[in-house]
């Protein structure tokens, strides 16, 4: 009996001492994250709270020197009396605050015609998105604009098929409440690590220590049963479909699909519908841009084109569609203003005085 207690305890030891190492190891592991974590508890939970509702947010390591920057951006914010402008859309309307000259000219316009501009643009945002984006900017924030600027990028036919359609939530009466983040699932905005490890960093070691063992099993048992569920779902060589990387956003673009187009045109007029109703906006001005591979043959599909067909059942003359061609435009070489990548964003200099300045023509 003596030997079988002297057994129990020498076992507790060991598993004690085990869990505690494994602690003492999450202090590094977590140590090599930092840069990436959240400073501050207020910023942790404005980042959790508002990823619940619409997905995801801007980047850590980019955005946060105030809680809002996760959100949107005040580019130019003098006079309450003057009227507002917000501008939503992906990375190409994020990267407006982040460009000097693209910054500086919307920085001018403001100046010159007297609006507050509101820079809301985040990452691989799409029309589902910036619906209830514009739902939390307008009843938490109080942003009542009087122009909106949407961009819709080319990838948002395969970011709402992929990525957002399998995530959205509507009310009993229809109406889009919610676009739920990803949660352990190692996808492009799965967030849970990254909370994790910032609450355990905001605790301290010790909490760390106490901590890290439970959390850092629960994820990795969460974890591989998502991943044992895809292989069930979609077979061992299409496990990662769900993960949405950029070859299945641009599959949308390649190859026409019926149900894409079906599910990109739903999520626009349910956005547009829900604007409409707002009379306070005096204009609505949807813009939209060819990729490189456009030019050059290789998509078959242009969102502009779903873009024009959903105007035509709208019928609001607040609602113009800018469709920025290129073919107007005297460039010798049409590589030349695009970067190296596979979203084909521009590069900075055209993103100035092609992008940004086409729309500020057309703005008013």
């Amino acid at each position: 009996m003596k030997r079988k207690i002297f057994s129990l305890i020498i076992s507790l030891f060991f598993a004690l001492v085990t869990y505690i190492l494994f602690g003492i190891w999450g202090i590094f592991e977590i140590k090599k994250n930092e840069n990436f974590l959240f400073k501050s508890k207020k910023k942790l939970e404005f980042h959790k709270k508002y990823s619940e509702k619409m997905h995801h947010l801007r980047d850590v390591d980019r955005w946060g020197k105030i809680e809002n920057d996760f959100l949107f951006s005040k580019v130019f914010s003098k006079n309450d009396k003057n009227k507002t402008i917000l501008f939503q859309g992906d990375s190409w309307v994020e990267s407006i605050s982040e460009i000097s000259k693209s910054n500086k000219l919307l920085q001018d316009f403001a100046k010159k015609n007297e609006f507050n501009i509101i820079n809301a643009g985040i990452t691989s945002f799409a029309p589902s998105l910036m619906h209830v984006q514009y739902k939390i900017l307008k009843k938490d924030f109080k942003i009542s604009p009087d122009i909106i600027v949407i961009y819709i990028d080319q990838t948002d036919l395969g970011d709402e098929f992929c990525r957002y359609r399998k995530n959205k939530v509507y009310s009993s009466n229809g109406d889009l409440v919610q676009v739920k983040r990803e949660k352990y699932n190692k996808v492009v905005y799965d967030y849970t690590k990254l909370y994790e490890y910032s609450d355990l960093k905001l605790g301290g070691s010790i909490n760390i220590v106490l901590k890290y063992p439970y959390i850092k099993s629960r994820y990795f048992f969460k974890r591989n049963i998502y991943r044992l569920n895809q292989i069930f779902l979609h077979g061992i060589n299409n496990r990662n479909v769900e993960k949405c990387s950029f070859k299945e956003i641009r599959k949308e673009l390649l190859v026409y699909n019926p149900e894409a187009e079906k599910n990109f045109k739903k999520s626009l007029n349910e956005y547009l519908n829900l604007l409409k109703k707002d009379k306070k906006i005096e204009k609505l001005l949807v813009v939209s841009f060819p990729h490189l591979n456009h030019h050059k043959k290789l998509y078959r599909v242009n969102v502009s084109d779903y873009i024009d067909e959903v105007l035509k059942t709208q019928n609001d003359k607040r609602i113009e569609h800018l469709n920025i061609s290129l073919t107007n435009i005297n460039i010798n070489n049409i590589d030349k203003i695009y970067k190296k990548d596979y979203a084909s964003h521009l590069n900075d200099e055209y993103h100035t005085k092609i992008f940004l300045k086409k729309i500020l023509l057309n703005v008013l």
